[in-house]
């Protein structure tokens, strides 16, 4: 059973262009949350799941000489990337990671896996709905939930969102791992300038290491909660909402599972 990590990301950015190629400590950004996900004791490979778009070329180029895998697909049709690349990498069992969030943790990761697996899910997240920080979402699915939805999503925002058809489906086994206290009020992702300076913040703050929990970034915010000033400002999710009462339609037919 193979378990690979596809990280969505693109240099396109309407609200912050080449984002994920910004300097965080001397690094960019994508190469922050592979370093961090490579922790990952459960995920057997990493791959980046970009475009076909020249544009992608400094990001591809940049990502290939780290030694991680690169796949190229459709711009548009991200599902279709998805699949794509889970075939050529004969992946079992898929885990998305998107390219903004630099702070993910491998040991949430890794639980989430677990859960997944212990579950026999075919669907498994941490935002049905969220309960952790925005930016540390994971979603892991299997192979033939995942060929599933590229044969029968025909709507345009299932084919670019990758997951909608997954987390509206009544005819797959979905669960979803909570925390014990909701944090889906922080925002730890990259949009906007404001998230930018957030992140630059945090990471100096931990001047020795790249790989810190995000436990203890919640630790650090509590000593310096001037910290959340910068961009807590910006809501959740901008480019994909979900109306309240849709959220409430998502808790229909998932598994609850509480983070330990």
């Amino acid at each position: 059973m193979k378990i690979i990590a596809l990280v969505q990301a693109r240099m396109g950015s309407t609200r912050l262009p080449g984002k994920v190629m910004k300097t965080v400590v001397n690094s960019p950004v994508i190469e922050l949350l592979l370093k961090r996900l490579s922790l990952s004791k459960r995920i057997n490979q990493i791959i980046l799941a970009t475009s076909q778009n020249p544009e992608n070329g400094a990001l591809v180029e940049h990502v290939s000489k780290l030694g991680f895998t690169v796949f190229q697909g459709d711009e548009n049709d991200v599902l279709d990337r998805f699949y794509q690349a889970s075939k050529i990498y004969q992946g079992d069992i898929i885990v998305r990671i998107t390219g903004d969030c630099p702070f993910v943790d491998p040991v949430l990761v890794d639980s989430i896996i677990d859960k997944f697996i212990e579950g026999q899910f075919d669907y498994f997240t941490n935002t049905l709905p969220p309960t952790f920080p925005d930016g540390l979402d994971v979603e892991v699915f299997s192979f033939e939930a995942l060929e599933k939805a590229t044969k029968e999503s025909n709507k345009s925002t299932e084919r670019e969102h990758v997951t909608p058809y997954l987390r509206n489906s009544n005819s797959i086994k979905k669960g979803n791992y909570i925390s014990d206290f909701d944090y889906s009020n922080l925002r730890w992702t990259l949009d906007e300038y404001s998230d930018l300076e957030f992140i630059n913040e945090v990471f100096g703050k931990f001047k020795s290491t790249i790989h810190f929990s995000w436990k203890e970034i919640l630790k650090l915010i509590h000593e310096s909660p001037s910290l959340n000033l910068l961009n807590q400002h910006i809501m959740r999710n901008e480019g994909y909402l979900t109306s309240k009462l849709n959220e409430i339609e998502l808790r229909k037919n998932v598994d609850f599972t509480l983070s330990n």
